[in-house]
């Protein structure tokens, strides 16, 4: 074999690693072209660039290689000057990578590109553009990243990076090159999320089981229960917490201690109750106890996506409640109200048999308690507003649960691939405003016509609960999805402040309409923040 044609082996060799083609120095006659003359703009952009300036290599080291080429070609044996191209390919792989620092894989054996990032990853690369420009290593972006609550798990599972570092490294590779934002991939919509839907009936089963049990007990059970279903709204959002706190294990332990907690909050809270108004303590404790408990097992396999188990451990209770209002009797009611406590939690305590790595202790539950007071906020807002408006005017808020968590997540989703699609915030924001605020006017519109349907069944003041029930859900999906944006301490306000205009005596209608426009600003100002997109 020549000796030119071993050079030609090494570029083609070259150009097949590195997937440069302006690697091959002569080009087909069909493609060449005159030369510019020197004062062109063109021929001085062909003077100043360098066949390895995609990949990040300056013009000495392509003549490094090229050195290399000529040494080895004279030092070795001229018997065995035929090349060996799997050596070949080993060699120029590991020069190449020296040079650009990249990393390879069995599975991608070609060179990284500065501007080649995970998909998912882009969003990060955008938030952190302005940081990146002024790292000085991979570390200071990685404190970014941890600063930004992104660590190993989060990265790994849901940006596509090996773990922290692997993430900054690859981010700040593209200091100064921004090829990150060049290549825009093409939009795919997300489907929406039908299958969250049947989750709103399954809410409406622990309620209204206890609902009819606390009726056959008087007017202290049934305040009781009042207390204890609010309690529970507001518990779930904690049981939910400490569950997504261990996402890819079972956390046994921290889900069982707070259905210890359900049980005692309730029996207290029953036995304060039923003292205040002159009842029996002892059947407002517990029922109390038992509704409260009940809430608490839903909120755990709510949680750990039990839907089957859900439905079959509250259909036996629901089944004697339902002989309860038929036939009204004390002893029945007690015993219904022992089946709404025992089967559910003994369905919770079967599926969190594993132990997790949580601890059953007050420190795995304290991150998470700001959600339960901002549920138990809301929960008050409600109970006034049922106080005010009628229970069946708000039964589409209860059944159109599922749809409220679809459209959070609907939303929220589309915000995240118009992160890894657009490249300047204003266009995050033209995508996001439209999404967020329409999201909660369809899902108004749909409670709304959940109104109309049921006055159809069931005579209603059409008019103020039409208004009232459209503009109240509009607000509870922007408070969703401010929930999910970590503005909890507003939040917990506006409802509490909310709760106390309805008891004061603010019309219903004004009270949605007021609730609306408290949560539409702090939902722009929300959707400037390049961090609400991902």
């Amino acid at each position: 074999m020549s000796r030119e044609s071993s050079r030609d082996t090494v570029r083609a060799r070259l150009l097949r690693v590195t997937g440069d083609n302006r690697f091959n120095p002569v080009a087909p006659p069909s493609a060449q072209a005159p030369t510019p003359q020197a004062s062109d703009p063109v021929a001085e952009q062909s003077v100043q660039s360098s066949p390895f300036q995609d990949i990040g290599l300056p013009d000495p080291h392509l003549r490094d290689i090229q050195a290399w080429d000529a040494h080895s070609w004279e030092t070795q044996p001229r018997e065995t000057r035929s090349l060996d191209t799997h050596s070949l390919d080993t060699q120029l792989q590991r020069t190449a990578r020296s040079h650009t620092g990249t990393r390879t894989s069995a599975a991608r054996t070609r060179l990284q590109l500065p501007g080649e990032l995970p998909e998912r990853l882009r969003e990060v690369d955008l938030k952190l553009a302005a940081e990146r420009a002024s790292a000085v290593d991979a570390e200071e972006l990685a404190a970014y990243l941890e600063a930004d609550g992104l660590g190993d798990e989060i990265l790994k599972d849901r940006y596509g990076a090996d773990g922290l570092f692997d993430a900054a490294e690859m981010l700040y590779r593209q200091k100064g090159t921004g090829r990150a934002l060049d290549h825009v991939p093409k939009p795919v919509t997300p489907a929406f999320p039908w299958h969250m839907l049947p989750r709103g009936p399954l809410y409406l089963l622990p309620g209204l089981a206890g609902l009819l049990i606390a009726g056959a007990l008087g007017k202290a059970a049934e305040s009781a229960f009042i207390l204890a279903a609010a309690f529970g709204w507001g518990w779930t959002m904690t049981v939910a917490g400490v569950r997504y706190a261990e996402p890819f294990a079972v956390p046994g332990r921290a889900l069982r201690t707070t259905l210890l907690v359900s049980a005692g909050a309730g029996l207290l809270g029953g036995a304060g109750v039923a003292a205040a108004l002159g009842g029996d303590v002892l059947i407002g404790a517990v029922v109390g106890g038992a509704v409260a408990l009940s809430s608490g097992a839903a909120g755990v396999l709510l949680s750990l996506g039990q839907l089957g188990q859900f439905a079959g451990a509250f259909a036996s209770p629901l089944l004697a409640a339902g002989i309860v209002m038929s036939l009204p009797s004390r002893g029945a009611a007690l015993f219904a109200l022992g089946l709404l406590a025992a089967v559910p939690t003994f369905t919770a305590l079967n599926v969190t048999r594993p132990r997790g790595s949580l601890s059953a202790s007050l420190a795995t539950l304290r991150p998470h308690l700001p959600h339960a007071v901002y549920g138990w906020a809301m929960a008050a807002a409600f109970v006034a507003l049922s106080a005010r408006l009628g229970t069946w005017p708000l039964l589409p808020v209860i059944l159109g649960a599922g749809l409220l968590e679809a459209g959070v997540w609907h939303a929220q989703e589309r915000l995240q691939v118009a992160a890894r699609t657009l490249r300047t915030l204003p266009a995050l924001r033209r995508v996001g405003l439209p999404t967020v605020l329409l999201s909660a006017a369809g899902y108004g519109l749909a409670l709304g016509a959940g109104v109309a349907l049921l006055s159809w069944l069931r005579p209603l003041d059409l008019n103020l609960s039409l208004l009232t029930v459209a503009l109240y859900s509009a607000a509870l999906l922007l408070s969703s999805w401010l929930a999910n944006q970590r503005r909890l301490g507003f939040l917990t306000a506006v409802w509490a402040l909310g709760a106390a205009a309805l008891v004061l005596g603010l019309p219903p209608p004004a009270f949605a309409l007021f609730t609306l426009l408290a949560l539409l600003f702090p939902t722009l100002h929300t959707l400037s923040d390049p961090r609400s997109y991902r």
